[in-house]
């Protein structure tokens, strides 16, 4: 009798605890606006594949609390797998930034591989001491010779209070910048 008045007591104190735990909020990367106007697509560019560090790949977002140590925002999600949300916003800025190209996500087909392509890995993407920041390296590949055209070691930060809304922007415009880099290597190399 006693044993069932403490679980009856324990069972009710959980379902009371569960019913006012905080809603979940969800956040997505964003690209930038473009201001172009449409066009005709007349070139293609391949995307991917594109890597991004083990610890990234959680759907809780996260702060670091120093060099080494992560700490997870509560109730904070994004909406989707960040390394899909990079890949996603990554594309969308590219092609705001020239509206005559169109991106073609890894794998494609190799008897329609696109002129050039893009590979990513995303080595770190954190926020610490009031900074996100993004470290990553990039190649733009000749798909027809299968060479190198250009590669680059990325590292950049922006403001960030640490907030969940603060961090999705912060990421937001680390992806822009990354994405200005490769567009102006793209077009030197579609001029020569």
């Amino acid at each position: 009798m006693m044993r069932t008045l403490i679980l009856t007591i324990i069972t009710t104190s959980l379902l009371v605890g569960c019913q006012h735990s905080p809603r979940k909020q969800f956040y997505l990367l964003s690209a930038t606006n473009s201001n172009a106007q449409p066009t005709a697509i007349t070139h293609s560019v391949g995307l991917g594949p594109i890597v991004v560090a083990d610890y990234l790949q959680r759907s809780q977002l996260q702060v670091n609390r120093s060099e080494n140590s992560l700490q997870l925002t509560e109730n904070a999600y994004w909406g989707e797998p960040l390394q899909k949300g990079i890949t996603r916003v990554l594309a969308i800025n590219l092609m705001n930034q020239d509206p005559s190209r169109a991106i073609e996500m890894f794998p494609w087909r190799h008897d329609s591989a696109p002129t050039f392509s893009i590979r990513l890995h995303i080595h770190e993407l954190h926020v610490i001491n009031g900074k996100a920041v993004i470290n990553a390296s990039w190649k733009l590949i000749d798909s027809t010779t299968r060479q190198t055209v250009a590669q680059q070691h990325y590292i950049d930060s922006q403001d960030c209070n640490g907030s969940p809304e603060s961090i999705a922007e912060a990421y937001s415009a680390l992806v822009a910048m990354l994405a200005g880099t490769m567009s102006s290597a793209l077009e030197t190399a579609e001029q020569q």
